[in-house]
């Protein structure tokens, strides 16, 4: 699948200068002529395109699975120079199945989804290999209105008038009666979204199991898996195109340093779960091999006064690889004992600076270190965001140059101003539009492309400090996974099995605080045993 869950919906519409006509010549890798105003959509040579398709219920006339017809049927059915012509879904789909079992995905989605509500749907599959992107992935357009099996498009809504309590029409002002406007389908529910895109990922993951792969989907957010990874801006046609052609652009830019950071954080979320299943494996079960060892054996350990501590751990270690360098040549002997002698003494520092003595100050440090990981990620996710909206504001400047002077003549209107307007909407939109993002994202609408500008550099800045900080708590699970190595060298060669040591910490009366790790601990690997042996008992259950 797509490094994240893609499941886009837009709208075809008149009003953003959009066809419906030319949207399915896109998709279809085709020429074909718009009906409504005459101009022909010639994309005969597009590369991409695997597989096309349009669906209906059976008693839609048969004429209409044919693109052109349809499409035109759709444009010239609507009149209003700012009608909606259809939906579109571009949809990302999962690479590791194969072309069949896409087809038969996407097919499944849509019959279930859209034809059995009465909608029409267009499907064209594509794969850019022309590029070599692997990005396989689906375009889809709806129609908008019912059809009846005659091939008469219906209304999307009817007008209905408003009674007072008397049951009498309400009059306006105006002299008109006050109505409201019922939809006649649940097409534009706004909860059709996130049904359709979880629809999509529930589909998605059963054909990822049938067909034996590990990977599944979530059409969640980041936000609200409880992910703290940043997802990518989405690039756009002519950002690609420069992209691609070795020139850097500002979105680029910002990818670039979005996936350095979560980079970054996966490194460091392997690093503690795989510290934290360390310290779980160390310590679980530490009663049952408690019981198992000889009383004899139990007796000695007890009369020690002391028992290992992290020091100790690391003093040993460094024994241990002296003893091995001793068989290396002369030139080997010196080369090793340098870098152990650096490990020996980074690790004390490290043991010092931090103030750890046990297992148990270790644990708590990953946990610190894991914390602190988290907030620098909120911090950075927090400072990305609002370069993406100062950075949006920025854009909106050449739109309110361009229309400026339109909007202010239609402001200076007097008479007239209704059907200047009409003629001039999409500049006076296009103009308020940019206006209310720019006031959106901070509070007033007045261009401050200085400030904006000066805000950006800062964040970028901290930013990277925050990156810095990542890189250095990276390096300390760096240290943190040496000593762990170390620990489990001595351990190995000793035989030392540390249930009787935590036995022991815990009758010599050692801090409430340590205690409550331990057992922490041997509760979470108690809950790991029962969720194994879940599993265990679930697949041997389906075996039979």
């Amino acid at each position: 699948m797509a490094e994240t869950f893609h499941f886009s919906i837009s709208m075809i519409s008149r009003g953003k200068s959009k066809s419906a006509v030319a949207s399915a010549a896109y998709i279809s890798c085709e020429k074909i002529k718009n009906e409504w105003d005459g101009e022909v959509h010639d994309y005969h040579n597009k590369k991409g395109l695997l597989h096309s398709q349009i669906y209906l219920l059976e008693n839609i006339p048969k004429e209409l699975q044919d693109r052109s017809f349809l499409w035109n049927s759709v444009e010239l059915n609507e009149k209003a120079s700012n009608a909606q012509l259809a939906r579109n879904f571009i949809i990302a789909l999962p690479k590791e199945l194969s072309f069949e079992e896409n087809k038969k995905l996407i097919t499944d989605f849509i019959q279930e989804n859209f034809v059995s509500k009465g909608m029409i749907a267009y499907l064209a599959i594509h794969d850019r290999t022309s590029e070599d992107n692997n990005n396989i992935h689906a375009h889809i357009m709806t129609t908008l209105r019912p059809i009846n099996e005659k091939g008469e498009w219906q209304a999307k809504s009817k007008k209905e008038y408003i009674l007072d309590e008397n049951g009498e029409k309400v009059k306006l002002k105006s002299g008109n009666y006050k109505t409201r406007k019922v939809e006649l389908t649940d097409w534009n529910d706004k909860g059709n979204a996130e049904k359709w895109r979880e629809n999509f990922a529930s589909l998605c993951n059963q054909y990822l199991e049938k067909n034996h792969q590990e990977k599944r989907v979530d059409h969640r957010s980041y936000k609200r898996q409880g992910i703290e990874e940043i997802p990518t801006i989405h690039m756009g046609a002519s950002a690609s195109a420069l992209e691609k052609k070795g020139i850097e652009t500002d979105k680029g830019n910002i990818n670039r340093e979005i996936k350095k950071h979560n980079s970054l954080v996966k490194a460091i979320k392997s690093k503690i779960k795989e510290i934290t299943f360390w310290i779980d494996s160390l310590l679980g079960n530490l009663q049952a091999k408690y019981d198992e060892y000889k009383q004899d054996k139990k007796d000695e350990l007890e009369n020690k006064a002391e028992l290992f501590n992290l020091y100790e751990y690391i003093s040993i270690y460094n024994e241990i690889q002296g003893e091995k360098t001793k068989n290396l040549s002369y030139y080997g002997q010196i080369k090793k004992g340098n870098v152990d002698l650096k490990r020996f003494v980074k690790a004390i520092y490290y043991l010092k600076d931090n103030h750890l003595q046990t297992i148990a100050d270790l644990q708590g440090k990953v946990f610190e270190l894991a914390k602190q990981s988290k907030k620098i990620s909120s911090d950075i996710q927090e400072k990305t965001q609002r370069i993406k909206d100062l950075n949006q504001c920025v854009s909106c400047i050449d739109s309110i140059k361009e229309n400026k002077k339109v909007y202010q003549e239609y402001k200076s209107k007097t008479i007239f101003k209704d059907s200047f307007y009409n003629s001039h909407k999409k500049e006076i939109d296009k103009y308020q539009r940019a206006r209310k993002t720019i006031e959106k994202f901070t509070g007033t609408s007045a261009i401050k492309l200085n400030d904006w500008q000066k805000e950006i550099t800062k964040l970028e800045k901290e930013i990277e400090v925050l990156n810095k900080d990542k890189i250095k708590i990276q390096d300390e699970f760096k240290q943190i996974d040496h000593i762990k190595y170390a620990v489990k060298i001595v351990n190995d060669e000793y035989g030392i099995d540390l249930s009787i040591e935590i036995d022991k910490a815990i009758k010599r009366g050692e801090k409430p605080s340590v205690i409550a790790q331990l057992k922490k601990f041997q509760e979470q690997q108690e809950k790991r045993d029962q969720y194994r042996q879940k599993t265990k008992e679930k697949y041997t259950e389906q075996e039979r």
